[in-house]
């Protein structure tokens, strides 16, 4: 497993037969060589017993393919949407994309078990995004009879701590931690470690419970040559931030105002591509990184919407100020040349109910359309979308 913090990205060459010929080749922009290989294919986990319920990890995970495990925005809870979090199989090997509340339960859903992780890739650190965090990492260590859990090590890459934007705190609003407001990725694994220090120190006796958690879940803080100059963050081109023999993943930032930074993540299989938003306005970055992927997961919002439903002028403003509208994400996927744009964390219209309404299929796509002419899959939670060759397509 090869850990690249921080490299640049490759140039794209021609493709080969062979994986790490292709890999070697394709690099985070290499997606006109990747689209050649591939289509998508859309199949929802949940459609049938025999898939939604098959025992964790014997389901036909050949190829590549993501499970939009928690299509939900925001920290709301919703009865019909977990919080936001993914996951990419390729060949059997899984990378989670951010570990909202549910994830554990919505991956052993899908059928993924933590015997399959490989990387966790966060994109920010909003509750989200990360409220999961603990038991996703604590509750796969293998233990005595359990076939489940970690095969190995289980790395972990999220943002550094780059300091506190101009103007952060607002006058007269106290701090929590003032002495590290904004933690990166290797402080926040330590200080939810010592939180639940009485976890790992009971079970921490090797010999009994087995391998330590501590040698097995590694943190990275991903390494970005930039400062907090909100609104935007800098150009930039993407860069390598993992790869194995499965996957090469590249990450650019993103435009979310604060926290900072905050990634969206790139996966290039031999099988095809797919790009991760993250939490964003629309973004150039974004674009040049998710540049002909077959798959594009964004996020969305439906303002209009919102204020319809009674939502408050100044928190849609606000919400539209770090997030994508329903009526610029056509224009995203097609600057990028996606060939599907696939929903999540999708917003709710309304923060008053745990079950808000439900946003007609048809509104999202007759909307996105506009400015679209791709394949659209609204996100629904423990949807598969299947990329490439092995797809049928």
């Amino acid at each position: 497993m090869t850990n690249i913090p921080g490299s640049p990205c490759c140039a794209t060459s021609e493709s080969s037969s062979s994986r790490r010929s292709v890999l070697k080749a394709v690099g985070a922009l290499g997606g006109a060589g990747v689209a050649s290989l591939a289509g998508a294919m859309l199949t929802p986990a949940a459609a049938g017993a025999a898939s939604a319920q098959a025992a964790p990890g014997k389901q036909d995970w050949s190829g590549t393919n993501v499970v939009l495990l928690g299509t939900g925005g925001g920290p709301i809870p919703m009865t019909d949407r977990q919080m936001t979090s993914q996951v990419v199989v390729v060949d059997g090997a899984a990378y989670v994309v951010d570990c909202g509340s549910g994830v554990v339960r919505q991956m052993y859903a899908a059928g993924v078990t933590h015997g399959m992780l490989r990387a966790l890739f966060v994109t920010h650190f909003h509750a989200d995004h990360f409220s999961d965090y603990l038991p996703l990492m604590l509750f796969g260590r293998p233990l005595p009879g359990q076939e489940y859990g970690y095969a190995g090590q289980l790395h972990v890459y999220g943002p550094p701590s780059l300091g506190l934007p101009p103007g952060v705190p607002m006058p007269g609003v106290e701090l929590i931690q003032p002495d590290n407001p904004h933690p990166g990725m290797t402080d926040v694994h330590n200080g939810v470690l010592a939180a639940f220090a009485t976890t790992t120190n009971s079970q921490g006796i090797k010999a009994a419970f087995g391998p330590d958690i501590r040698d097995l879940i590694v943190p990275h803080d991903l390494s970005v040559n930039a400062t907090a100059d909100l609104p935007s963050p800098p150009r930039m081109r993407p860069f390598t931030v993992y790869e194995d023999d499965r996957v090469r993943v590249s990450a650019t930032l993103v435009n979310h105002y604060w926290p900072f930074p905050a990634f969206g993540f790139r996966f290039d299989t031999d099988h095809g591509s797919v790009t991760f938003s993250g939490d964003t306005t629309p973004s150039d970055n974004l674009v040049e990184l998710a540049r002909n992927t077959d798959v594009l997961v964004h996020e969305i919002m439906d303002g209009q919407g919102m204020l319809d439903h009674g939502m408050a002028e100044f928190m849609v403003k606000g919400l539209r100020g770090c997030h994508t509208d329903i009526t610029q994400i056509g224009g995203v996927a097609t600057r990028a040349g996606a060939r599907t744009l696939a929903l999540s964390h999708i917003v709710p219209l309304t923060l008053a109910s745990p079950t808000p309404p439900k946003i007609p299929a048809g509104h999202w796509r007759s909307t996105i359309k506009r400015d679209y002419d791709g394949t659209v899959v609204i996100g629904e939670d423990l949807q598969r979308v299947r990329v490439g060759r092995r797809s049928g397509r």
